[in-house]
C-alpha cells in the first residue's frame, strides 16, 4: 500500500478509559468499485492512526450508510476485509454499520 502523508491523526473521539479511537465516516457504497476505494482509503487511514494513538488503543469505525441501499453480503465482506488488513498488522479494530 502506498505510504500517504497525512501528518498527525485526529479521530472524531477518543475514549481513555477504553483506549478506543473513533471513526465516523459518511461515503457512497454503492457499487464495487465505491466499496474497494473506501475499504482501501479506511485501511490506510486506520494504518495511519495506528501510529499515531496510544499504545495498545483499539479502533471502531462506524460506516453511516443511510439511505444506500447495500447487501449484508456486500456489508460483511468489507468488515471482514477491514478486520483482517488491521489485524494482519496487530491492529484491533470493529466496524460497524449504520443502516435504515
Amino acid at each position: 500500500m502506498e505510504h500517504l502523508n497525512w501528518g498527525m491523526a485526529t479521530p472524531e473521539a477518543y475514549n481513555n478509559v477504553t483506549k478506543e479511537a473513533l471513526h465516523v465516516l459518511n461515503v457512497h457504497f454503492i457499487g464495487d468499485l465505491n466499496r474497494t476505494r473506501v475499504v482501501k482509503f479506511v485501511c490506510a487511514r486506520v494504518f495511519h492512526f495506528h501510529r499515531h494513538l496510544p499504545e495498545g488503543s483499539s479502533q471502531r469505525v462506524v460506516f453511516d450508510l443511510r439511505g444506500q441501499l447495500v447487501s449484508n453480503r456486500n456489508l460483511e465482506s468489507a468488515r471482514q476485509t477491514l478486520v483482517q488488513e488491521a489485524a494482519d498488522r496487530g491492529i484491533q479494530v470493529s466496524v460497524e454499520f449504520l443502516t435504515n
